[in-house]
């Protein structure tokens, strides 16, 4: 992949990544204002609300670390030199499918072959 692109996807992964870090500041500052709602609310009312709050919040910081993690990942890549190069096969990884989405480290035959894409209406 030439220097251009790469210089294109790595602003495209930094600019994730602030965004994504910007999420995460954001939602640790209001756990911490809706900690005293949800302890109060747990004492007063139901332990249901606040424990499905609580795993809500568990679920999205685990799904943002992922997300990070995958974008560390690529950055690295550009690094070295491997990226846009498809982990399985090898082959090239197609410009729009980076656009789409530049943490993707397979190309889309690949990445069907091990997350098939279910048809619509199932």
């Amino acid at each position: 992949m030439s220097k251009i692109h790469c210089f294109e996807f790595s602003a495209l992964l930094q600019a994730q990544r602030r965004h994504l870090l910007d999420e995460v500041r954001e939602k640790i500052d209001t756990s911490g204002e809706r900690l005293g709602f949800a302890n109060q609310r747990k004492i007063a009312e139901s332990d249901v609300l606040a424990d499905a709050v609580a795993e809500l919040d568990v679920a999205m910081v685990i799904r943002e670390s992922h997300e990070l993690q995958d974008i560390e990942a690529a950055l690295a890549r550009i690094g070295d030199g491997s990226y846009g190069i498809c982990i399985d096969c090898g082959g090239e990884i197609g410009r729009a499918r980076l656009k789409a989405d530049p943490r993707a480290k397979r190309c889309l035959a690949c990445q069907i072959r091990v997350l098939p894409i279910l048809p619509t209406g199932a």
